[in-house]
């Protein structure tokens, strides 16, 4: 069969020039078996094996992915930066195209090595707590590399040559799904890639610029077909704005709101409102510069990995231990530190979490305790050992990614964080911490001698603090939903590939 495609996210590509092409690549005569791999959320992938030994892993991007050209391109870049100068490992890209009419593929594509490993969930569950401390080391330690470079933009990575002007034109063909990000770039006059390394040296990179970010944030829930400012941008403070404009820009611009499809609609409870939006962004806008943290550094722009759960790590399956590659680079941005600082999601687990450097406690009934009881007990206390573990780790190796951890507890990055979303949720909970932002105003920075900048009436409050009790009342009526039809919506959210169908189906009849 010469085209394979995707019934539920329509990707039509020609499966055989495909193999055709990616035996070129790694000097092969031809390919001799095709096997289909679980599909990333954005993606077809296909694994090539060709007659002389070698494996070839096939991403096909779907039209979903993000803006045609700019999602490739960058991600493709990001690889190479990640691999090249922050020494990370992960495959090595063979070949790649952003343009469906260079090659007969009749798809944007990445052929790329297959990592010779397994995936840590599928050795994870068995692992000790020794072992399991040896790969949080190992994830720790890309971290620091991480951190240990700072970028002077934020945005998204490109090679230089793919946002040139001239490469940008040959794009327009395309239509209007990539003329946001077209004329973002015909705009702007892009630099050479500048960042710090690790020695604190300033080194300029002509095979790189940071470009237009790729970020999920700018393309998800319509976003894609709006236009606003998708950097790069060169402070924290531009990037930020651009965030509040971004947002107030899609809630004026969509023509319906996205609304999460579970969401519960019944007399008394909230209904989404563009005005309250608005209101919430403008408040952000107000009170933007005085949310950044004191320590400058703590916002300083980063290239990381974001999506650090256990299908896009993969071990040695000799030495489990050992992480011989990280996958799932697609759409990363070079973002603020403190976006970035969170414990891997291999590592979260149900239960309560510590903070700082808080260590677990058994239960001081453990010891008589029976059967499953015990076994929940002690299961807890090895995951929370786990987190403890990887905190302390942060903590004597990557101090600042620690203290934006610490940061995340306050207010401010409560503010800072939640108005990256207020297109689809969070409006009223925005409003309500913002006011309660006086009561810390002048312990913030910049603010000693200026007034709160936020004037509502006791009418507007307690309007607000009705929106909230309504919305409340949503997400408990969501929540028993949730628990009733458990076997439709999953603890943490992700369906494996095989259920998925199963899973939409019983959505559609609930």
């Amino acid at each position: 069969m010469d085209l394979i495609e995707i019934t539920q996210r329509p990707c039509e590509f020609n499966v055989s020039e495909l193999a055709q092409h990616a035996a070129r690549v790694v000097r092969a005569d031809r390919c001799v078996n095709i096997k289909e791999f679980p599909d990333g959320v954005y993606n077809r992938t296909l694994l090539l094996s060709m007659d002389n030994g070698k494996d070839v892993v096939a991403k096909i991007l779907i039209p979903d992915a993000g803006r045609p050209h700019f999602t490739i391109a960058s991600e493709v870049a990001t690889m190479k930066f990640a691999r090249e100068v922050l020494c990370t490992n992960l495959p090595e890209v063979y070949d790649w195209s952003s343009n469906p009419q260079d090659t007969p593929v009749g798809a944007e594509f990445i052929l790329m090595e297959k990592l010779d490993g397994v995936q840590l969930q599928e050795v994870w569950p068995e692992m000790t707590l020794k072992d399991r401390l040896e790969v949080v080391k190992a994830v720790a330690a890309y971290q620091k590399s991480w951190a240990s470079v700072s970028f002077e933009q934020f945005g998204s990575l490109y090679f230089a040559e793919d946002v040139k002007e001239k490469r940008i034109l040959a794009l327009e063909q395309f239509g209007s799904s990539s003329s946001h990000f077209v004329e973002d770039v015909k705009e702007k006059s892009i630099p050479a890639l500048v960042y710090t390394d690790e020695k604190g040296k300033r080194v300029e990179d002509s095979r790189f610029v940071v470009g237009p970010s790729t970020s999920r944030e700018m393309f998800d829930n319509g976003r894609g077909d709006i236009g606003f400012n998708r950097g790069p941008w060169s402070s924290l403070k531009e990037y930020h704005a651009a965030i509040g404009h971004r947002e107030t820009a899609c809630v004026q611009h969509l023509p319906h709101l996205p609304t999460p499809s579970e969401w519960p609609h019944a007399p008394g409870l909230y209904v989404p409102a563009r005005e309250k939006k608005i209101a919430a962004l403008r408040s952000y806008l107000k009170l933007l510069k005085y949310l950044l943290p004191a320590d400058e550094s703590l916002g300083s722009s980063h290239l990381w990995h974001n999506e650090l759960h256990a299908r896009n790590i993969f071990v040695d399956p000799g030495n489990r231990t050992r992480i011989v590659g990280l996958i799932g680079w697609q759409s990363t941005e070079l973002s603020p530190l403190y976006f970035h600082a969170r414990q891997p999601s291999f590592i979260d687990h149900n239960g309560p979490n510590l903070h700082g450097l808080e260590r677990p406690i058994r239960p001081s009934d453990f010891h008589d305790l029976e059967g499953d009881a015990k076994k929940a007990a002690d299961s807890l206390y090895r995951d929370q050992a786990l987190c403890s573990m990887y905190r302390a780790l942060l903590h004597h190796n990557i101090p600042k990614v620690f203290e934006c951890l610490e940061f995340q507890k306050s207010t401010s990055w409560s503010l800072l964080s939640q108005a990256r979303n207020l297109l689809v949720e969070g409006e009223l909970t925005y409003l309500a911490t913002a006011c309660e932002l006086e009561k810390e105003w002048e312990t913030l920075p910049g603010t000693q001698g200026v007034a709160f900048p936020l004037r509502l009436s006791t009418t507007q409050r307690q309007a607000i603090e009705k929106d909230v009790e309504r919305a409340t009342l949503s997400m408990e009526a969501l929540r028993r939903v949730k628990v009733k039809y458990r076997e439709i919506f999953p603890e943490n959210e992700i369906v494996a590939h095989d259920d998925m169908k199963d899973k939409l189906d019983a959505f559609d009849r609930l």
